[in-house]
């Protein structure tokens, strides 16, 4: 009778024969340069593959082994449980450590980082408003300042609005409609 070989048994015959045969016999013809179609190449491929099916065949065979795994699912939920136990110390550990270093909590920089941003938005505020009472005051003394302080207002509303100015189109009308960040317009306006 004929017996199947083996997956592991072919595995190690693979590798035995690269090992003894075929890596030896490319190193010795790349050394004396008479090496052709990367014959190196090609044992290193055929050595990694050999040795890849024969791990492949032993973890296949462990995986398969009913003690083996017994073994590595006790060391799972052992190591589960652990990590659990080791966050609820940690949290214990640091909650109390703390506020004994002075360092902050996570909501004390959130509530920082909230404050901040208000503040940003303040400054903000107060800038535009400086700003637009500077060019209130250059405007109400140039006449001409004050017309093209109009018609920029003017434009940046029927940007947010959405209206497209044309002499031809009619306000109410769908036709042509269109969108402009009020920034974008206020820019092509002072240009």
């Amino acid at each position: 009778m004929n017996q199947p070989k083996s997956e592991l048994r072919t595995g190690l015959l693979a590798l035995a024969e690269v090992a003894l045969i075929d890596l030896p016999a490319a190193a010795t013809l790349r050394a004396f340069k008479s090496e052709t179609d990367g014959e190196l190449y090609k044992a290193g491929w055929k050595a990694y593959e050999a040795a890849t099916s024969m791990v492949t065949e032993l973890t296949n065979r462990a995986y398969a082994n009913r003690s083996i795994a017994k073994v590595g699912a006790r060391m799972i939920e052992n190591s589960m449980k652990t990590q659990r136990v080791m966050d609820a110390v940690a949290g214990a550990f640091f909650s109390a450590l703390w506020p004994s270093v002075g360092l902050p909590t996570a909501s004390d920089i959130e509530a920082l980082r909230r404050d901040v941003k208000s503040l940003r938005e303040e400054i903000r505020t107060a800038e535009y408003e400086r700003a637009a009472a500077s060019e209130h005051e250059a405007a109400e003394s140039d006449p001409v300042a004050r017309e093209a302080e109009v018609a920029r207002e003017m434009a940046i509303r029927e940007a947010a609005v959405g209206a497209r100015a044309h002499s031809n189109l009619d306000n109410s009308s769908w036709i042509g409609w269109r969108s402009l960040p009020a920034v974008e317009v206020r820019n092509r306006v002072r240009r």
